[in-house]
Formats: structure tokens, C-alpha cells, sequence
């Protein structure tokens, strides 16, 4: 650990943090229910955004808006010229059609912007340059591959948000996930009177999913593979000329990813070679790589819950997972993505994990969630021996 952490000063700065996130909380909790009353979707959180740059305005933060070619992403910098650490702090803010924020983005949002707010009263800006990143658009995948590409997060030494669940736990993991259309262009012709003129599209789909579920039972364990069809031909008696199937392929390791992705193409290809139809094949803009998990940051964000009282759950990094657009940012700064609970038995993406986000322990989940990542932070700047050990694992992995 170092002897940082034994000083008074180190210890004061702790106590003042955590005084910081009681004393700003109930704005960043009623910004969180706000959000629950009015869920706004990927790429139109307009409000949200507004309110969230307010916030950070409110507390001395320089904001650009509509960053990266997005109307509702922001930074939000709070930099010194010569600073100790740079990091980064995303705050997410969409929700789902028909179901708010069943995936709690009402909650690791603010805490986001409450951990900012408290470390922003405690350390100046030349120990700790400090950017909120308003990230919209996770839901969908867009967000923070954007971001990347625009270079938000060039100069940061590290990024950070912590997302809400039925666990707690430093390290999570995300699966890689390739998304393709696979659309099949055969001939259309009278189902009845002609059928040897047709060429059927949609037969070809039928024999990709037979094809694919034939290879799965070849596949390593941790590979996940689902479709479904988006077009299958407008009436029974016109044999269907075009035909659509979408699936996703998801992986935790980067080589098993591309490997069961191109089995899967294959059997798209084979699927049209045995039709007669012809392959249309769409890659989305949105596939995701595996998340590269930096260790020595998830290990000072588990010392904080240690230091906090809290014991995680005993869940694996890579139990209960999906995909993220944050593994973008993970390839190319420190990145970690933790966990803290908000309820028992909660499953992301439901009405119930949506309720959830605005109970009391919900509430205490976005404390929670900003004392850890404040905390985690404040070590960073005032602990080299933990900074360089970050920093160097950052380094060996990209």
C-alpha cells in the first residue's frame, strides 16, 4: 500500500470526502428520481443531459457540450496544468423503451457526479484533474465508442463508473460482442404456380439457424450466440425474395470471439451456397470488444469497501454478464466498471430493477457508488506506488 495512507493528512482528506458526498447528496438523489420520473432514450437524453451539466457548472466544472458529433454528450473538465492524476468519471444517463431505467443509469449517473462534486471540494485540481464525461447512448452501443474515437479520453490516466446490481464486486467483466444482419437475396416467384422459378431467401435463414445450432454444442463454454429474424417475406404464396436474420455473438477472450464470429458467418454462407440465394452480409457499428480489466485499479477500488465496512458478494468477475460500449474505453485508458448493490435476486433490464433504483437501498446504492469511486481517486492522486502500478498495467496491456 505505501505510507500514504497512514498520514493524518491522508486520513483527513479521506474524512472530508466522505463528509463532501454526505453533504451534496441529496441534489444527486433527487436528480436520480428525476430521472426515474422522466426516462429519455439513447441519443435524446436532452434533459438529462442539461440537468447533469448544470450540476457540474453549479461546482466550478468547464463543460463542452454535444462532444463528438452527439447533441447530448458533454465533458466536464476540472483540469490543473501540471496534475498528478487525470481521470476520467462516466456518467450515463439513457434509458429502455417501455421500462425507464431498468438498468439503473439514474443511479451510477449521479454517482458519477457526486463522487466529482466531493472530490472537487477536497483536492485542487493540480492533484487531481478531474473530467465527468456525459455518456449517452450505452443501451445502444454508440456512446462511448464515439467518444473514443473523438479522443475524450486521450490525456486520462484512468476511467471509472460504477453501475448498479444485485451484487457488489471491483472487478467485472464484460463479454466481446460482434453483431451482424445476414440478408439473403433470392428470386420471388408464385409459391403455387412457379415454385421451381424461386429462389427462397427465407429457406436460406431457416438453414442458418439449423446450421448454427448445430455448431454450438462445438463452441468453448463462455461463447454466447442468439438471433432472431427481422424479415421473413410478406405473404405465404409469394416465395420470399429477401430475407433477414440478425445475430450476436458474444466472447470473453478476443481470439475466441473472432473465431466463433467467422463460424458463425460461415454458416451464412453455407446456408446461401445450399439456397441458391445470395449472402448480403452487415457488420454493426455498435459490435463491442471483450473488457480489459485494469487489476491493480479494481484492487484499490476493492480497498475502499474494505475501508467502507462493505463486504463484496461472492460473485464472480464474469457471472451474470453482458456487453458494454465502456470496453471501447477500456482499450485505451485504466479502465474498471464496478458493482454495487441496490437488492436481492435483481435481474438488469426488468420493471422490478427499475422500481428497485429509487427505494432506499437503491438510493444508499448511488452513495455507495460515489464514496467508492471518490475514494478510489483520492488514492490514485496521493498514492504513487499505487498510481504507477496502474499506470504500468495499463501500459503492458494495450
Amino acid at each position: 500500500m505505501g505510507s500514504k495512507e497512514a498520514t493524518p493528512e491522508f486520513a483527513t482528506e479521506r474524512r472530508q470526502i466522505l463528509e463532501a458526498v454526505d453533504a451534496e447528496a441529496a441534489e444527486a438523489q433527487a436528480l436520480s428520481h428525476w430521472m426515474a420520473a422522466h426516462p429519455e432514450l439513447s441519443l435524446e437524453e436532452r434533459a438529462t443531459s442539461a440537468r447533469y451539466v448544470d450540476y457540474l457548472e453549479a461546482r466550478g466544472f468547464r463543460v463542452t457540450r454535444a462532444v463528438a458529433g452527439m447533441e447530448t454528450a458533454f465533458t466536464a473538465d476540472r483540469m490543473g496544468s501540471k496534475t498528478a492524476v487525470r481521470a476520467a468519471l462516466l456518467a450515463e444517463m439513457d434509458a429502455l423503451p417501455g421500462i425507464g431505467h431498468a438498468c439503473g443509469h439514474n443511479l451510477s449517473g449521479p454517482a458519477s457526479l457526486l463522487a466529482a462534486a466531493a472530490l472537487s471540494k477536497v483536492l485542487s485540481p493540480e492533484v487531481l484533474g478531474l473530467r465527468v464525461v456525459g455518456c449517452p447512448a450505452e443501451e445502444t452501443g454508440v456512446g462511448k465508442r464515439r467518444l473514443v474515437e473523438f479522443g475524450t479520453f486521450a490525456d486520462a490516466d484512468v476511467a471509472m463508473m460504477a453501475h448498479a446490481s444485485d451484487m457488489r464486486r471491483a472487478h467485472r467483466l464484460f463479454l466481446g460482442n460482434r453483431k451482424f444482419d445476414f440478408i439473403f437475396h433470392g428470386r420471388a416467384a408464385h409459391a403455387a404456380a412457379y415454385p421451381e422459378e424461386g429462389i427462397n431467401a427465407l429457406d436460406a435463414v431457416i438453414q442458418l439457424f439449423v446450421a448454427v445450432g448445430g455448431l454450438r454444442q462445438q463452441l468453448p463454454r463462455d461463447v454466447r450466440i442468439h438471433g432472431i429474424i427481422t424479415e421473413g417475406g410478406m405473404a405465404p404464396n409469394i416465395i420470399p425474395e429477401r430475407a433477414v436474420a440478425r445475430f450476436w455473438v458474444r466472447a470473453l477472450e478476443t481470439e475466441t470471439l473472432e473465431r466463433a464470429a467467422q463460424r458463425v458467418v460461415e454458416c451464412g454462407q453455407a446456408a446461401a451456397t445450399a439456397t441458391g440465394s445470395r449472402l448480403e452480409l452487415v457488420e454493426s457499428p455498435t459490435s463491442s470488444p471483450p473488457m480489459r480489466v485494469n487489476l491493480p485499479l479494481a484492487d484499490c477500488y476493492r480497498r475502499q469497501l474494505d475501508l467502507l465496512g462493505l463486504e463484496e458478494t461472492p460473485h464472480g468477475p464474469a457471472q451474470a454478464i453482458g456487453s458494454s460500449d465502456i470496453t471501447h474505453v477500456a482499450r485505451v485508458v485504466a479502465t474498471i466498471h464496478p458493482n454495487f448493490p441496490i437488492g436481492k435476486k435483481l435481474e438488469l433490464h426488468t420493471r422490478e430493477f427499475s422500481a428497485a433504483t429509487v427505494t432506499a437501498e437503491g438510493q444508499e446504492g448511488l452513495l455507495e457508488g460515489a464514496r467508492a469511486l471518490a475514494l478510489t481517486l483520492h488514492e490514485l492522486a496521493r498514492n504513487p506506488e499505487v498510481r504507477a502500478a496502474v499506470l504500468t498495467s495499463s501500459a503492458e496491456s494495450s
